[in-house]
């Protein structure tokens, strides 16, 4: 049997692939996912021992706490590439300042008991830190809290601010563990969005502090509505996004054929130029015309003109390459971009394997099969001139086809080829 030489060197004892660039190595990690959660159990245990065991709520609304809790860590709100704002740590220092420090721990942990899709590492280091977070949170409204509104203001603020302190030092620490090489570019961002969290729900907690104190009901009934109004939030952003994405996609299709459009054949033809130039084999360039296919909408009609256009693309995406792009230039007209097409053999070799395609059987419409051929124009698209330039030079290459119709003609470029632009 062979063994490829990666997976042999990695059969040998102590030895360890290396993850690809910009994806975590799956084995870090384990000292976070260990040291947060012992260090958050020990130090409640410590305070448990100093402070003694107690709930400073009621039962029921210490158990509603800790599921909105829970809640509010699925409630993500994607602020950018790499930003993110869930709403768990205000549901957890709102535990912590009514419940206790002990409370706060427990609505801490409940942030990460329903993640199933999260592995252990990362379930284990962001738990530990919500325990943290609540613990210090708790200890703070132990300390301030009173029954006056600017007290309970003051609170608020000064325990975010320690539950945000914690959440910063816990990312620091995870992402230098686990992404060591992109702490800069990761950690800066989640500071300003913890300094943004500070600034905005620090009032509101204040808020729900003063009215726990008029009616418990109505302070949970308030948390449950701003929980439902992000995930009324969350929702509709998705699937704005998703609408965009997919006018996006449409934009860049042919509506007859649901090929590429010219618009996403030229980006193509751009994306593949840059990789040219940056030292991949060159790409064929073809443009496809369909032989008299005037009098198939004179004698047919422009239906059977629009299945004969409609088969044609559907014989060529799936005849040709799946790296190949097939797409609708305008007309009677297809592009062909087909990577790692080297001289003039192959670029003859692909321009009859168009044609092939074509005219190996007969396109059958609603009203008859017609027998149809094409002419092909090709050329390398070799990162010696603009993309436009080379298609311009099929262009030309698809005129000579056409003198004789049921053809393909391959225009080369210049010969040395000319010296590559830079991408």
């Amino acid at each position: 049997m062979n063994i490829p030489a990666a997976a042999r060197r990695a059969q040998r004892p102590g030895h360890r692939l290396t993850p690809p660039p910009g994806v975590a190595d799956p084995s870090r990690g384990t000292r976070v996912a260990i040291g947060i959660p012992l260090v958050a159990a020990l130090a409640a245990a410590i305070w448990a021992a100093v402070a003694g065991v107690s709930l400073d709520t009621s039962l029921p609304i210490a158990a509603g706490l800790v599921l909105a809790a829970a809640a509010a860590e699925h409630i993500v709100v994607q602020l950018g590439p790499r930003s993110w704002y869930t709403a768990s740590t205000p549901v957890v220092v709102l535990a912590a300042l009514l419940g206790g420090p002990l409370l706060g721990v427990a609505a801490g942990a409940s942030t990460q008991l329903i993640r199933p899709e999260a592995v252990w590492r990362r379930q284990a280091a962001e738990g530990g830190v919500s325990m943290l977070q609540g613990l210090a949170a708790g200890i703070v409204g132990a300390a301030l809290l009173a029954d006056d509104s600017t007290a309970a203001a003051a609170t608020a603020a000064v325990a975010l601010t320690a539950a945000v302190a914690v959440n910063t030092i816990g990312r620091f620490l995870i992402i230098l563990e686990r992404h060591p090489d992109l702490l800069f570019e990761l950690w800066p961002p989640g500071i300003r969005v913890d300094l943004l969290e500070i600034i905005l729900v620090a009032p509101l907690l204040a808020v729900l502090l003063i009215a726990d104190g008029e009616s418990a009901l109505l302070m949970i009934a308030t948390v449950v509505s701003l929980l439902a109004t992000l995930v009324i939030a969350q929702r509709s952003r998705a699937s704005t996004s998703a609408e965009l994405a997919a006018e996006q996609a449409n934009a860049r299709r042919d509506p007859l054929t649901g090929a590429p459009n010219r618009r996403a054949f030229e980006e193509a033809m751009g994306a593949e130029h840059s990789r040219v130039v940056r030292g991949a084999v060159p790409a064929g360039l073809f443009i496809v015309d369909l032989d008299r296919f005037k009098s198939v909408n004179d004698r047919f009609g422009h239906a059977a003109g629009d299945e004969v256009l409609t088969e044609v693309v559907r014989r060529l995406t799936e005849g040709l390459r799946p790296s190949d792009v097939v797409a609708r230039w305008g007309g009677e007209e297809i592009a062909v971009l087909a990577p790692g097409v080297r001289g003039r053999r192959q670029l003859e070799q692909f321009g009859e394997r168009i044609r092939t395609l074509v005219r190996e059987l007969p396109v059958a419409t609603s009203t008859t099969a017609l027998p149809l051929t094409v002419s092909v124009g090709g050329t390398l698209l070799d990162g010696s001139v603009p993309p436009a330039t080379a298609f311009d030079r099929a262009d030309r290459a698809l005129y000579e086809a056409k003198r004789t119709r049921d053809a393909s003609a391959i225009v080369l470029p210049p010969r040395p080829t000319l010296r590559l632009e830079t991408a």
